[in-house]
This record gives structure tokens, sequence and C-alpha cells, in this order.
């Protein structure tokens, strides 16, 4: 069969398939790659950090000790965090007074609009502080040259120990799940 073609049509299939075989590769290597940053996290202490929330109130890592904590990372031009979103509003509904959710956008490092970051948290309508991502911050979870790997989260116990993190769109009894396997 391929001894009937010409060499121009051949070309004409393997180019796009090579392209595409390539597309996957680079993209799963990407992935392992921030995979193991996120594995990384875990089992080390929340680092220490300073970030103000959309109505400029600070947070710190020392005001979430002796609390569970969700730190929710998400982006503007993330369709992944806008199918995730729903289910993240469920989940601010029904937490136990022991954990503090927050959210972190990560708009700020990957040069967004401050109006475009507005307009995103706004559509979102979380009912839980949304921090502004600062590269420090991002550097000590996944590298802020990553920030655009969205969504992610993860899970804090009490005494300020990351022990989860779940990278891609999460549903709200995943995150109860993990809650619940951390004290």
């Amino acid at each position: 069969m391929l001894s009937g073609m010409s060499r121009r049509t051949l070309l004409s299939l393997l180019v796009p398939i090579a392209l595409l075989l390539g597309y996957v590769a680079v993209r799963g290597a990407i992935r392992g790659h921030v995979d193991a940053l996120i594995a990384a996290s875990v089992g080390k202490p929340l680092p220490a950090f300073a970030l103000v929330d959309e109505q400029g109130e600070e947070w710190t890592a020392e005001r979430l000790r002796g609390k569970r904590a969700v730190l929710h990372f998400f982006r503007s031009r993330c369709g992944s965090c806008d199918v995730e979103a729903p289910e993240v509003r469920a989940l601010e509904q029904s937490l136990p007074a022991d954990v503090q959710l927050l959210h972190v956008v990560t708009d700020r490092l990957l040069g967004f609009p401050p109006a475009e970051t507005a307009a995103t948290i706004a559509g979102k309508q979380f009912a839980k502080p949304v921090l502004l991502a600062d590269a420090a911050f991002a550097d000590a979870f996944h590298k802020s040259q990553w920030s655009q790997v969205t969504p992610i989260t993860y899970v804090v116990d009490a005494q300020g120990i990351v022990r989860y993190g779940l990278r891609g769109g999460q549903t709200k009894a995943a995150i109860e799940q993990a809650l619940a396997a951390v004290r």
C-alpha cells in the first residue's frame, strides 16, 4: 500500500502524525514535571507567607495555625477552573469551622490585566477569600513559571503540614475526602 503512494502524499500523512506525537510527548513531560513539583510540596510545612486578598486583608501561614486549610489555585482563562468552580462553591458552603479555604489566583504571575482578574474573581462568585499570589508564594509550591497549570488544590493539616496536592479539576467530594484524612 505505501509503495504506491507518492513521496509527497506519504510526507503529508507522516508530518501531522509526527507533530501530534511530539505534542503528546511534550504535554506528558510537562504534566509529569508539574506533578513532581506538587508532590515535592507534600509532607512539608506550609511556607511562611503574607498575601492580601481581593479586599486588602492580609493572610499569613501563622493565621492558619490550628486549622486545616485548603489552598485552591486558579487563574483567568482556565477552562478546568471554570468547570471546577461550582464544586468549590458547594464545598465552601459545607466546610466545618476548623477548615479555612483560601482561593489563590495566579493572574499577576502570568501578566493578566487587573481588570481581567477582577472580572474572573467576580465571575467565580467564591464566598471565601481570594489571595493574589506572588512569585515567592507560587515558588514555594509548584514554581511560579508553572502558574498557568491550574487548578491545583493543596490540603494542609492543623499543624501546618501540606498533606495533599491535587492537580486538575476537583469535585467537592474529592476535596472533602482529602480533608477527612487530615487532622
